[in-house]
Order: structure tokens, then sequence, then C-alpha cells
């Protein structure tokens, strides 16, 4: 038996060019004869495994994959098609499967492709589960490979759809103009579908996937366009999500982006006025800006900082209790929406919280600090506190910024890059310190 290197999970599953490992057509065998071992171990009942993908090119060929090795475990598997990530994982909370595999890369290009797999609850994989399930990947080879036909299990979407309404019996959007960007991806036909279903004036921005397109100039990497759709349409607000629909940028009436950051210090500040935030604090990252905690500060608010990613963030705010959470990158968690990151849920919140006020006006009393972040491609990821002249670089910004700003210097979980993210009381010092830190590491780690 032919023993690989066991398939390394990032910050959100497996990702990777598509056909290069771990995204090529063994690994992913293997992969899912993996997770059909784990799943056969808790009983003899037929085990099922929902599939869904944002629209890439390499969807079929790695569902073919998938299936293949799932098959070889005797496992089931249905195809709900085009999708976003928390529609699928509310699909895993709320039919009787076993496991959902959803098959995207996010905000990344076309080219790439990428697999996040979620538990029953529709959570996704802990870290264990994660690490057992690589290293079951490098053992397995599955034998007697099928031509397994997934089962289309796409009108289960139905029900996705429906629970909006449940979630906001009172939003009425009738005589409203929404701007939508669909970063060509999984939210392309849901979104907008929905909206409407409201009674919005839907305009479609980024809902033609073709495969080759999702995240191309669009999406929450590039709201900017977005900005300018609801300018031009005089739209009340917009809503920008990413390939997989799992974050959400927005834009105000006024044409103004607003991200994760803003939309954690409407909810903290609101929830907090109704007495509906536990602990007085909601559930940041290090990435969040500092204005977000003086916002918060102000109101008798304070904030949690985890590690960058949507799972600590789901984490903390298990063991916290905590209401709301999030990213800046616009990763947005509500208990009360089963800690599952929803771009468009989150943006209907929105418009249900501020009914018929401006958004901007919703959005006041946050200032941002000014920040600056570059993303430096690396050859390789050692220690950053290990290498000289980036830790002696790295402590002499943070001399400059003192008390009055912050440096976050951090790798990339799922892309061969360090990120570097300062913020000052000026824009001109935040580039400036950037530039001069992000050439040592260029140079160092090339």
């Amino acid at each position: 038996m032919t023993r690989i290197e066991p398939p390394k999970f990032g910050t959100d599953g497996l990702r990777a060019r598509a056909g290069e490992a771990p995204m090529d057509p063994e690994t992913l065998r293997r992969v899912g004869a993996a997770l059909g071992v784990l799943l056969q171990r808790t009983g003899p009942a037929q085990k099922r495994v929902l599939v869904g993908n944002d629209g890439r090119d390499s969807a079929p060929w790695i569902l073919e994959a998938l299936a293949q090795g799932l098959a070889a475990a005797e496992v089931a598997v249905g195809d709900v098609g085009l999708c976003t990530t928390p529609a699928l994982a509310f699909l895993c909370r709320t039919e009787k499967v076993d496991a959902g595999i959803m098959i995207s890369a996010s905000h990344n290009p076309a080219h790439d492709n990428g697999v996040k797999i979620f538990a029953a609850d529709g959570s996704k994989l802990r870290d264990d589960d994660e690490n057992e399930l690589a290293m079951l990947a490098a053992e397995l080879r599955p034998a007697d490979l099928k031509s397994p036909r997934a089962r289309d299990r796409a009108a289960l979407l139905a029900k996705y759809e429906t629970s909006f309404a449940d979630a906001f019996p009172a939003l009425d959007l009738t005589g409203r103009k929404v701007c939508i960007d669909g970063a060509n991806g999984g939210g392309s036909v849901l979104a907008p579908r929905i909206l409407r279903a409201f009674g919005a004036e839907v305009v479609e921005f980024a809902c033609e996937p073709d495969g080759f397109n999702v995240n191309d100039d669009c999406g929450a990497l590039h709201p900017e366009r977005l900005a300018a759709a609801v300018r031009e349409n005089g739209a009340c607000f917009g809503i920008c999500l990413d390939g997989d629909g799992d974050r959400g940028i927005f834009v105000d009436e006024r044409g103004e982006v607003r991200n994760g950051d803003d939309v954690l210090a409407l909810f903290g500040r609101q929830l907090h006025t109704a007495g509906r935030l536990p602990g007085a604090r909601v559930v940041a990252t290090v990435m969040s800006n500092l204005g977000l905690h003086k916002a918060l500060r102000e109101v008798g608010v304070g904030v949690h900082v985890t590690p960058v990613g949507d799972r600590h963030v789901w984490l903390a705010m298990k063991e916290l209790g905590a209401a709301v959470g999030g990213e800046q990158s616009g990763h947005v968690l509500f208990t009360d929406n089963g800690l599952v990151g929803d771009g468009l849920y989150t943006g209907l919140r929105l418009l249900d919280a501020v009914r018929d006020r401006p958004m901007s006006q919703a959005f006041a009393g946050f200032t941002r600090f000014p920040q600056e972040l570059v993303n430096v491609v690396v050859g390789k990821k050692p220690d950053l506190a290990s290498v000289p002249a980036i830790a002696e670089m790295a402590a002499a910004v943070e001399r400059q910024l003192g008390a009055d700003g912050r440096l976050v210097l951090r790798y990339s979980g799922t892309e061969p890059k360090c990120r570097v993210m300062i913020e000052a009381p000026d824009q001109a010092t935040c580039q400036r310190l950037c530039r001069e830190l992000a050439l040592v590491i260029a140079r160092e780690l090339a």
C-alpha cells in the first residue's frame, strides 16, 4: 500500500491550485475514503454526505474524486450543486446527513479550489478531527473504485431560502433598491432570489458564473465596483459576497464601503442597548481595527480578541456564550443563526435592524483608525521571530508606533504569503512602515 504525505489542512480546510496536491484526484479520493471510514465508526446505519460547490470549473471532477472515495467506504453522496457555504452548513444541520463537503476556494481565484468539511451539526471539523482524517488519508488507498452517481439534491436549497422568511418575518423591502454582488460564485442565484422574496428591487452584479470568473474583479475583495453601482442606481444598500458566500462586505446608500468591523460595532451597540449582549462583549480577531475597540469601549462593551480565522471566533463564542463575533474581512457570526458565517444573512439582518433609516446613520459612531495591509509572497514560512532581520525590523516598527498604533505580522493559512498589517494615527505612517517591513520580509523569505 502506497503512503503519501498527509494532506495539510489550513485555517479553512484544504486549498490549492486545482490539480495540484492536495487538490489532485488521488489525494481527494483518499480524503473521501478517510471521511467515510470515520463516519462508519459511528454505527451500521447508511451514511450520507451532502456536497455543494461555488461554481468553479474544477468542481465536477473534484466531486467525482471525493465520491469515488466515499463510495469505497459505502457512503452515499448527494449533490446540491451551486450554493453557498452557509447554505450547505444549514442543510447539514436540518437534513438527516452525517457530513457535508463544500467544494470552494472562497475568495481565491478561479484556478484554485478547496474542500471544507462539515459535521452533521453544520460546524466545521475540529483540528483533531482534521488531523485524524489527514493521517487516514495518507494510509488509505481506495480499492475497487466505482463510478458513483451523486444523487441530485438541489431541491433541498428551497429549505435554506425559506429559512430567511422565518428569520426575518417583519422585513419588507418593497420599494427599496438593493444591489447584490454575487462574486460570480455560490450566491449568484440564491442571493438575488432571496432578496426578491422580501420585495426588494434587485440590481445584480457579478451573478453570472461561468466556471472561470469567480472573484474576478468582483466580490468581497473588490467592493469598489459595487459601491459605484449603489451610487449610480440610487440604491439604499449593497451586499458584496465572496465566492462561497460566507462573508459579506457592505455598502451604505452613500456608496461608503463597510466591513466586518462596522457590522460588529453596529450590532455590539444595538444588542447591548437591548440587553441582549451576554457579558457585554463581542468577539473579534487580532485583525480588527483599533477603532472598533474604542467605539465599543465608549458604550461599555468589551472586545474578546482571538487569532485570525472564523473557527477561532466560533470557538470563543461557544466558550463565552457571546451573541455576536466576527472578522474584519466580513465573516460575522450570530449565536441565533447557528454560529455560521453567512454574508447574505448578515446583510438582511442589517436591513431588518435599520428598517427605514439611512444605512449610513446606523453605522455612525465608529471611526476606523488608518490601516495598511500588505501581502508579501514568500518562498518559505519559518517562525518570523527566528529570522533576526525580520524580528529586529518588527521591533523597530513597534517602537515607532508606541501606544498609538499596532503591528500584526502573520502568515496566511491558505496561501504562500506573509501578511503585514499596521495601524497608526495617519495613513502615511502606516504605508511607510508597512513598505519598509515588507521589503525586509520579501528579501529574507524569498
